[in-house]
C-alpha cells in the first residue's frame, strides 16, 4: 500500500481463489516448509524469531508459476497456542500436514489432524519433513503410523511426500502436487455477499488502520462501504491487497490486506468481521450439529462449559444437547450453543468446541442457523426443524425459511431474508422459492403494491383461525351483519394457539405449530382475506367481514322488539334512552334490538353506550346548518339551547359532528365546514 488515497494498479500475478494452511505438531518444520516453498519466513513476530517457535499466525504466498500466486497461511502448533492455530485454519482450503520424521506422530498432531476433520477439509497432502535426519527403514516406519492415524479422516487419501527444508529433496515433487491438488478444488462463489473475519489488525503510518483476512464469500472493492460486525460501524475501502499486491478487488477465497477508513485499529479484535452493510446480526445464540471426537476421553453432559472457536472467534459458552442429557465419544447430535459473547455466522459455518479447562479440542461441527431464543429440550418439533436444516436440501431448508419466518416480518420474509438464512446467493433463494411457489407449495399475493410469498401451511393455519373467529363471532352476535376488518385484526392479534393443536404438532399430526396472534404482520392478514375472498369463503358488505353463508335471520317476535326499540329512540329525539334504560323496559331482547337497528344503521353511535337515531342526527344537521348561517358560530351553549338537551347530550354530540367533518371547532364555537 503504497498511496492509500490513489487507485490501485492491477496485480502481475492471477491470484487463485484458495487458502493453503499449514497443521501439525510443535517444532516439525511448518515454517521451514513454507519458507522452503517460498521463499518467504513467515516467523514476523520479534518473540518468534527470538523462540525460534510461531505463537501466531504467518502468512506468505506461493508463485505456482510465472503468472499464477496462491495464499499461504503457516499455523502454530504448539498446544498453548491452538486457538490461534484454529483462528487460521477453519478458512483453508487445502491443508500442508506436516509430520517430523525424526519425532513420527505427536500430540499436536494428532489434535490438528482431529480439527482437519471436524472442518471438512478434504483436501491436502501430508509432508514428512526432516527426511535428511533419518534412515529409510526409520522413514517407513513413520509412514506406516501415518497410514493409520489417516484411516477414516478426511486426510485419508491425502499423498504422503517426504520433503527436506535443509537439502530441498522433494520440495519440487510437493510442489507439483500442490497444482495439481489445487485444479481439483471448487472454489468459494463470488455470487455471495461479501464477509470476511478478522485475524489482524494494525496501523501502517501514513495509511491507518489496515486488517487481514480470508474473504469467505463475495467480493469487495477499493470505495465500496462495508461494515464492521459486531460493533456495526460502516466504513469505507482505501486501498486493498492481495499477496502483497495492490489490486482494486478481492474475492472469495483470498486473503486479503484492508486498508480501512473511519476507525483506528486499537477499536478492532480478532473475532470482528466485515461485510455488506446490513447482512450480518451478532448473535449469541446458535443452533447446530455437533460430532464428539472419538477420542474423547468423556461423555460431553448437557450445559457443560465449552470453548466455542469459529472463524477468528474464540468465546466461551454453554452446549444445550436437545436430545439427550450426555454426548458420548464418536455420537453426533443436534444441540444449541449458548454463548457468552457475540459472534457473526452463517448456515454452514464450521466451528470447532475445547473443553473448558484443560482445553483441548473435543468436537466441532456445522452451523444450522444463529437464533434469538431460547430452544427447549426434548420437543419434536424442533428436532424436526433442525434435522431438515442439517439435510443440506436446499429446497426443503428454503421452505422451512418460510414455514418459521419468525421476525419482524412475521412469517413474510422476502428472498433476501431467505438468501441470508440459508446462506446461498440471492439468485439462488429466487430460483427455488420460484419452484416451491409454482408447486403451490408457497403462494404469491399482490398485497398494497407488494409482492407477498407466503407458505401454503402458514395461510392454511391463519385461514382456519379467521373463520374460527369469524364463527365464533356470529353466535355471540346473530343479529350483526359482520366484523370491521380493523376489529378482526385486534382479534387475531389477541388469539392463542390451542394446547390441543400444539400437542398435535409436537405428535406430528401438523407439520408446524399454528400460529399465534403475537407472530402474525398485518401483510399476511391481507394476503390470507384476500385468498379467503377468492375462495368464496367470506364477504365483505359494507366494509363488514362475515362468513359467505351467514345470514342475519330476525324472528317475527325479534322484529317486534327491534320496531319498539326504535319508536322509543324516535320519540325520544335528542334526548335518547340509554342501554340500561332500554335493558329495563325491553329486557335481553331489547339489547340485541339495538344491535341490530345499529347494523341496519337506524341508530348510529355517537360514543360507547349513546345511540341516536339516524332520523334525529339528520334533522339536527338541518338545524345547525340554519342556525350558524343566520348567527354565526355557534357555542355548546347555544347548541344546548336549540336543541333542548342538556350538557350530557350536547357535547358528544358536537363532537360526533366534528368528527364526521360536519363542523369544526374554532376556539369555544362550531362552524360548518
Amino acid at each position: 500500500m503504497k498511496q492509500a488515497t490513489s487507485q490501485p494498479s492491477a496485480s502481475t500475478h492471477h491470484i487463485e481463489h484458495i487458502i493453503i494452511g499449514t497443521a501439525g505438531h510443535i517444532d516439525h518444520g511448518k515454517t521451514s516448509l513454507v519458507k522452503a516453498l517460498t521463499g518467504i519466513d513467515t516467523d514476523r513476530l520479534p518473540e518468534e524469531k527470538k523462540r525460534g517457535l510461531t505463537i501466531d499466525l504467518g502468512f506468505a504466498y506461493l508463485n505456482l508459476d510465472e503468472n499464477r500466486r496462491v495464499s499461504i497461511v503457516d499455523v502454530p502448533g504448539h498446544e498453548r497456542f491452538v486457538k490461534n492455530m484454529l483462528a487460521g485454519a477453519t478458512s483453508i482450503n487445502l491443508v500442508l500436514f506436516v509430520i517430523a520424521a525424526d519425532d513420527g506422530v505427536m500430540p499436536q498432531t494428532i489434535e490438528h489432524l482431529e480439527i482437519i476433520n471436524l472442518l471438512g477439509i478434504t483436501h491436502g497432502l501430508v509432508a514428512i519433513t526432516k527426511k535428511d535426519l533419518v534412515t529409510d527403514e526409520w522413514l517407513t516406519i513413520v509412514q506406516e503410523d501415518i497410514k493409520k492415524i489417516l484411516t477414516g479422516t478426511s486426510l485419508e487419501h491425502a499423498p504422503v511426500i517426504p520433503v527436506s527444508a535443509i537439502t530441498g529433496e522433494g520440495i519440487d515433487t510437493c510442489k507439483a502436487k500442490i497444482k495439481e491438488l489445487i485444479a481439483q478444488i471448487q472454489t468459494q462463489s463470488v455470487a455471495r455477499v461479501f464477509r470476511m473475519p478478522i485475524d489482524r489488525s494494525f496501523t501502517i503510518s501514513g495509511y491507518g488502520c489496515v486488517v487481514t483476512g480470508p474473504i469467505l464469500g463475495g467480493q469487495v472493492s477499493v470505495e465500496d462501504e462495508i461494515e464492521i460486525v459486531p460493533i456495526k460501524k460502516t466504513l469505507r475501502v482505501r486501498g486493498i491487497e492481495v499477496t502483497g499486491e495492490r489490486v482494486n478487488t478481492a474475492f472469495a477465497g483470498q486473503r486479503t490486506a484492508i486498508n480501512l477508513s473511519g476507525i483506528k485499529s486499537a477499536e478492532i479484535r480478532r473475532g470482528y468481521e466485515l461485510s455488506t452493510p446490513g447482512y450480518l446480526q451478532p448473535t449469541n445464540i446458535v443452533d447446530a450439529t455437533l460430532q464428539l471426537i472419538r477420542s474423547a476421553k468423556n461423555p460431553l453432559k448437557n450445559r457443560a462449559r465449552i470453548r466455542f472457536h469459529i472463524n477468528t472467534s474464540e468465546v466461551m459458552g454453554r452446549v444445550i444437547l436437545l436430545d439427550r442429557d450426555a454426548l458420548k465419544p464418536g455420537e453426533e447430535a443436534l444441540c444449541q450453543f449458548r454463548l457468552e459473547g457475540l459472534i457473526t455466522t452463517e448456515r454452514g459455518d464450521r466451528f470447532i468446541i475445547r473443553s473448558y479447562s484443560p482445553a483441548c479440542t473435543i468436537g466441532g461441527g456445522k452451523v444450522l442457523r444463529h437464533n434469538t431464543s431460547r430452544l427447549k429440550r426434548f420437543q419434536e418439533e424442533t428436532h424436526k426443524t433442525l434435522k431438515i436444516l442439517a439435510s443440506g436440501n436446499l429446497s426443503d431448508i428454503v421452505e422451512q425459511g418460510y414455514l418459521n419466518g419468525r421476525s419482524e416480518r412475521s412469517f413474510v420474509p422476502t428472498t433476501d431474508d431467505i438468501s441470508r438464512q440459508a446462506n446461498i446467493p440471492p439468485a439462488t433463494a429466487e430460483e427455488v422459492t420460484a419452484g416451491l411457489v409454482k408447486k403451490r407449495i408457497l403462494l404469491k399475493f399482490l398485497i398494497e403494491g407488494k409482492e407477498v410469498i407466503v407458505h401454503c401451511d402458514v395461510i392454511a393455519s391463519l385461514k382456519q383461525m379467521i373463520l374460527n373467529i369469524l364463527k365464533a363471532f356470529h353466535k355471540e352476535n346473530p343479529l350483526k351483519t359482520g366484523i370491521e376488518e380493523t376489529h378482526l385484526k385486534t382479534m387475531v392479534a389477541a388469539s392463542s394457539v390451542p394446547a390441543s393443536d400444539i400437542s398435535k404438532a409436537r405428535r406430528g399430526e401438523l407439520r408446524q405449530i399454528p400460529i399465534s396472534g403475537k407472530d402474525i404482520s398485518p401483510l399476511l392478514i391481507a394476503a390470507t382475506l384476500s385468498a379467503l375472498k377468492n375462495e368464496k369463503a367470506i364477504k365483505v358488505i359494507d366494509n363488514k367481514l362475515s362468513l359467505m353463508d351467514f345470514r342475519v335471520e330476525v324472528s317475527v317476535k325479534d322484529r317486534g322488539v327491534a320496531d319498539k326499540v326504535e319508536d322509543s329512540f324516535l320519540k325520544a329525539g335528542f334526548t335518547p334512552p340509554s342501554m340500561e334504560e332500554v335493558s329495563t323496559k325491553f329486557g335481553v331482547p331489547g339489547k340485541a334490538a339495538v344491535s341490530l337497528l345499529v347494523e341496519q344503521k337506524k341508530l348510529i353511535a355517537i360514543e360507547s353506550g349513546l345511540y341516536f337515531h339516524a332520523t334525529a342526527l339528520s334533522k339536527l344537521k338541518e338545524m345547525i346548518k340554519a342556525h350558524i348561517a343566520e348567527n354565526g358560530p355557534m357555542s355548546v351553549a347555544q347548541f344546548r339551547d336549540l336543541t333542548k338537551t342538556t350538557r350530557k347530550y350536547a357535547v358528544p354530540l358536537l363532537e360526533y359532528f366534528d368528527a364526521i367533518h360536519f363542523t369544526k371547532r374554532t376556539g369555544d364555537v362550531r362552524i360548518v365546514l
